[in-house]
């Protein structure tokens, strides 16, 4: 409750906000910061998201990462032997997807409006590359769904919410260490009576800082010059070597 005290003041100052626009905005939310900053000692991050409501209902809040291009593999065994067992790539994915509710989603909204809204965890459409015929492509994207759920980076929690007076709500959005830069959405859907009354979108960036921004930039925008740099960093490391190698000899 301590860790939380801030913003549930700040949430509370939003409650004035609602209260005065509650036909217009029934739903107000913040994001607890704009920006994480990825350094060389970081090591994952903590950040909040709270805001208040007019009125009592069911929130959902989809945290969702930059896409990224996911690329599996599989051996199948042969006799004695494992051999390759196919290669594809999984475009358009989310690389984070958190699925925040106060209670299952499936009994807060109908297929369809999880559908529409997309706070399906395994409804999020990726493709699969090369094209593949319907069944193949559907054991493969079971595998990458299965994948990501293991590793944490897609996940689906309804007690991850917390609710004060039927007004105010805060939760806590936990960040791996190895965090894609890029901007990040935060989605929260205020649902009453089975139909989604109200939603608020917000977003905040990770970003690299110092000098492995410097390297992310160069390696991203510049990729000839980086190879440029890092070819020419490899030739003198290798004189350097070379050198202290034979001057021990002598």
């Amino acid at each position: 409750m301590r860790r939380w005290l801030p913003g549930l003041i700040f949430a509370a100052g939003l409650v004035l906000t609602v209260q005065s626009r509650a036909a217009d905005e029934p739903l107000v939310v913040a994001p607890g910061t704009s920006h994480v900053d990825i350094t060389t000692d970081f090591t994952g991050a903590d950040i909040k998201a709270f805001g208040a409501m007019s009125g009592s209902g069911d929130l959902i809040i989809k945290v969702v990462g930059p896409q990224q291009e996911v690329t599996l593999s599989r051996e199948i065994k042969f006799g004695p032997f494992w051999i390759g067992g196919g290669r594809v790539n999984v475009e358009d994915a989310p690389s984070l997807l958190y699925l925040y509710a106060t209670k299952p989603i499936a009994s807060i909204l109908s297929p369809e409006a999880q559908e529409k809204y997309g706070v399906r965890l395994e409804g999020v459409p990726v493709r699969i590359e090369p094209h593949l015929l319907a069944a193949a492509a559907r054991d493969w994207r079971k595998t990458f769904f299965r994948l990501k759920e293991k590793d944490g980076r897609y996940l689906e929690d309804d007690r991850a919410i917390k609710v004060y007076g039927n007004r105010l709500f805060i939760t806590d959005i936990p960040l791996p260490s190895d965090l894609q830069v890029g901007t990040y959405q935060i989605e929260t859907l205020l649902v009453q009576s089975g139909k989604v009354a109200d939603h608020n979108v917000g977003h905040f960036e990770v970003r690299q800082v110092g000098i492995e921004r410097w390297v992310w930039i160069v390696a991203h925008d510049h990729s000839w010059l980086f190879g440029a740099i890092f070819t020419f960093a490899v030739m003198l490391l290798g004189l350097a070597l070379n050198a202290i190698f034979h001057r021990s000899h002598q």
